[in-house]
């Protein structure tokens, strides 16, 4: 089963925004030093999918509540989405590596 890397990114950032503490995805303004939230719809741009010969990489771009752990928070956004793309798009979780991209904190308020 062959999955679209946009797909991918999709369920990825799915998955990220059930995980406790984050508030959303966030996509980096070019030149510019601010960060902006990014609606439902457009989730996958605050995530980068790579294929590369040893698995798949899958960059997060992410958005946290102030004052959460942020060590905890992103521990359990890289196995929720690991669990996540494993379950959905049978994807090998020993071939997949997830990098967590703090963009900024923000309170939900």
């Amino acid at each position: 089963m062959s999955v679209s890397n946009e797909v991918i990114a999709d369920i990825a950032g799915y998955a990220a925004m059930s995980c406790y503490g984050v508030v959303g995805m966030a996509e980096q303004m070019q030149g510019a030093e601010s960060v902006r939230l990014l609606p439902v719809q457009r989730l996958r741009k605050g995530v980068l999918v790579t294929t590369t010969e040893s698995g798949l990489t899958v960059d997060l771009h992410v958005v946290l509540e102030a004052g959460v752990n942020m060590r905890s928070v992103s521990d359990n956004l890289s196995s929720s989405v690991a669990f996540t793309l494993s379950e959905i798009a049978q994807i090998d979780p020993a071939s997949l590596k997830i990098a967590i991209h703090i963009d900024g904190m923000k309170s939900r308020f």
